[in-house]
């Protein structure tokens, strides 16, 4: 008949037992406790029988724990041990036998639990046969089967020899030791085992991780297993961080996403396994030029735009999604590779403007203009884009893909009062129809006769002092005097430098920065010619409305130097502009210390939210003219350089992702920005070809009355600003930018 079960627990903490017996509850009967080996082996001398032994080793402790476990042996039998530590316990592998187990704290419940039955479920087979075959006793037996090999017993620590009964007999323990096993300080060798995996072959690796495919060989499933090398063993914040990892990713539930399955430490290698998706992903599928149909795509895009939403609710940190992380299993379903980084910071907003490019850029290959459903060719174009209806968040592709029921959440009277309306407007249809035709001359008359936007003249500059101002965060800087455009350039101030460079040509080469592009011919704006046109009939432009005096947008770099060269001036410097903009008293915004957010034209009212319309706080959901928000205004009189656009400057600096690239800055917030809003924020364009909408510029002079390039006539240079023949010129290529914030680049010292 078995005897009930008896664990002895030893560990200097009283939760961490505490977390041990609630783990072995209902399959241990008798738990002894104990904090020290000494006071272990005062409950254990009167012991006949041990089942397991479990106990934390440290390095104090730890040989004491050793040299207790082999004394007990000689005083009750064999019987398997567990040793936990939130330490490195390669020092004691040596020591460790055949059907021992290190576990890294905290211990895994479900792989103690595997162990444990697995453990006395061996024992109780071979106790079984013995005793059948030889007709002795369970008892016996297991003494018997103690005594068929020898392995050196180490002597008793010195709290234990001092004990009145603490006489050791001098024989040996029947226990087949293991010899510690040299593992690499990096990358494992396939083949090697790591407690029930085997290492079959590897995925991936590199400076610190490798991932494998490996079988548990206990049931025969294959996983995907990633190691964290055993260089780090010894260094707690990798060892924790690589456990947190896994811990976040294993609490993952969603079904888009890859499994992870345990966690555990074997030999000094820490590791985890995931669930194996044997199948290719979008990144394989494009290199092999494989077809995906339309409804595979929006798939796609559907499971990526859930797991997102489900990482961000759920505060996750996580790699972008890319081609190479999404997969296609059989059905044609996506599946996501296990993203997570650990609990805590979830993507940015320019991160999420980056995981929309990435992901559109993911889809592309597969998209066909002639045969792709018109609407999911529409969400990826719009997707991580300069576009003024550009899906640049996690919450915007939410959105995309299920807009909302203008119904839903109505009561049935409600309800009822909608579908009467309907009813009636249809009935009314018809019956306007012909109205409509009579009077549609009429308007169309009356809109052709109506008066153009009135082109007022903004090109006025205001004189900065010099002196001292606190520059960023309160550096003394001193500057000498200089002038500055009251408001940023407009387009008709551009509208004119153009028209008298098709007057002038000769001009380009006076104007052209020494380091500008030689494929850089024009100075013409991205989609100058629709939005010019627009401006000057007071239309919309992509949605916004636009008029002659907004400023100038879809300009890089090379353009705003040359237009200020033409004019007279030069970009100012980004000290020049934070003086400007704080004033000697350095204040965060123009008017003050204290956020206004009716003052200027931001970011805060670009999108119409569950709190805020679209263009309800300042008036303006995209561009407005450059004087339209006087309060913007700073203390020497300058205009807009708290928002409407970004601008423009003449310093430039380190890319903040490419250490060995500077960029120009642009200061300044815009009506699409909405965090980063104070004066002293800086930002790094991606190139000196960065273009898009939410940037322009103004002007510095070193006098007052600066003077158009020599030999230009303004009042003889043709109205319109496009080349003879009436098509606008190339434009020069754009380069892909960034939509809302660009990153801030970290203060440096003042140039």
């Amino acid at each position: 008949m078995q005897k009930e079960a008896v664990v002895l627990i030893i560990d200097e903490s009283e939760e961490d037992r505490k977390i041990i017996r609630s783990i072995l509850e209902g399959r241990v009967e008798n738990f002894l406790e104990a904090s020290t080996a000494a006071e272990a082996w005062e409950l254990a001398r009167g012991l006949d029988r041990l089942t397991m032994l479990i106990a934390n080793v440290d390095s104090k402790t730890g040989g004491d724990i050793f040299d207790l476990r082999d004394h007990l042996h000689q005083e009750i039998g064999f019987f398997p041990s567990v040793f936990c530590s939130s330490e490195d316990m390669t020092p004691f592998y040596a020591r460790v036998y055949d059907r021992e187990r290190l576990f890294f704290k905290p211990v895994n419940r479900g792989v103690l639990i595997d162990w444990f039955d697995s453990i006395r479920g061996g024992m109780r087979a071979e106790l079984g046969a013995a005793a059948s075959e030889g007709g002795a006793s369970t008892e016996s037996t297991q003494e018997n089967a103690m005594s068929t090999s020898t392995i050196p017993v180490s002597s008793p620590p010195p709290e234990i020899a001092t004990q009145p009964s603490t006489e050791v007999a001098t024989e040996s323990l029947p226990i087949h030791e293991t010899a510690p096993v040299l593992l690499p300080e990096e990358a494992l060798p396939v083949g090697t085992r790591l407690g029930d995996y085997k290492l079959l072959r590897e995925i991936q690796r590199d400076a610190d991780f490798a991932l494998y495919e490996a079988e548990q060989t206990s049931i025969g499933r294959h996983v995907a297993l990633k190691t964290l090398y055993r260089k780090h063993r010894r260094d707690i914040n990798w060892v924790q961080g690589f456990v947190n990892e896994a811990s976040a990713r294993a609490s993952v539930n969603h079904p888009a996403i890859s499994l992870v399955y345990e966690c555990d430490q074997e030999m000094g290698v820490n590791f985890y396994t995931l669930e194996l998706v044997d199948a290719p992903s979008l990144s394989d599928l494009a290199r092999r030029r494989s077809e995906l149909d339309d409804t595979v795509l929006w798939k796609v895009l559907s499971a990526a735009s859930s797991a997102l939403v489900y990482l961000r609710d759920a505060g996750m940190s996580h790699r972008l999604f890319t081609a190479q992380s999404i997969l296609i299993v059989k059905g044609m379903e996506p599946r996501i590779a296990n993203p997570v980084r650990g609990r805590g910071n979830p993507l940015s907003p320019e991160e999420e403007r980056r995981q929309m490019e990435v992901l559109a850029d993911a889809i592309t290959p597969f998209l066909k203009r002639s045969v792709t459903d018109p609407g999911l060719f529409t969400i990826i174009d719009r997707m991580g884009t300069d576009r003024i209806d550009a899906i640049n968040s996690i919450e915007g592709l939410r959105k995309a893909l299920n807009p909302p029921d203008p119904k839903e959440g109505l009561s049935a009277p409600e309800l009822a009062k909608i579908t009467e309306k309907e009813t009636t407007r249809k009935a009314l249809v018809v019956g306007t129809l012909i109205g409509l035709l009579i009077v549609a001359g009429v308007i169309a008359a009356i809109m052709m006769m109506s008066a153009k936007p009135e082109v007022r003249d903004l090109e006025d500059f205001t004189k900065i002092p010099a002196g001292k101002f606190p520059f960023q965060n309160g550096e003394e800087v001193e500057l000498g005097e200089f002038w500055i455009g009251m408001y940023e350039v407009t387009i008709a101030d551009y509208a004119e430098f153009l028209a008298d460079l098709t007057a002038h040509p000769e001009k380009q080469l006076l104007i052209r920065h020494a380091e500008q592009p030689k494929e850089k011919t024009s100075y013409e704006p991205e989609k100058w010619y629709q939005y010019y046109a627009a401006a000057t009939k007071g239309r919309k432009f992509l949605g916004g409305e636009i008029d002659p005096n907004a400023p100038v947008i879809g300009v890089d770099w090379w353009d705003a130097y040359a237009y200020a060269t033409w004019r007279g001036g030069r970009l100012p410097t980004e000290q020049e502009w934070e003086k400007a903009a704080r004033g000697r008293s350095g204040s965060i915004y123009p008017w003050g210390d204290e956020l206004e957010k009716a003052n200027f034209n931001s970011g805060l009212d670009h999108e119409t939210t569950d709190e805020v319309k679209a263009g309800s706080i300042d008036g303006y959901k995209y561009w407005c003219p450059v004087d339209a928000l006087m309060a913007d205004e700073s203390r020497y009189g300058v205009i807009g350089l708290a928002g409407n656009v970004r601008e423009w400057t003449a310093t430039w600096n380190t890319h903040p992702d490419f250490p060995d690239r500077k960029v120009p800055l642009v200061r300044g917030a815009s009506f699409a920005t909405a965090v980063g809003l104070e004066l002293t924020a800086r930002r790094a364009a991606e190139s000196p070809g960065e273009r898009n909408f939410w940037t322009g510029f103004r002007i510095v002079t070193d006098r007052e009355d600066p003077q158009i390039l020599s030999g230009s006539d303004a009042s003889k240079a043709p109205a319109n600003p496009f080349p003879a023949g009436g098509e606008p010129a190339a434009a020069a290529s754009p380069a892909k930018a960034d939509a809302g914030a660009t990153p801030a680049v970290a203060p440096a010292k003042p140039e």
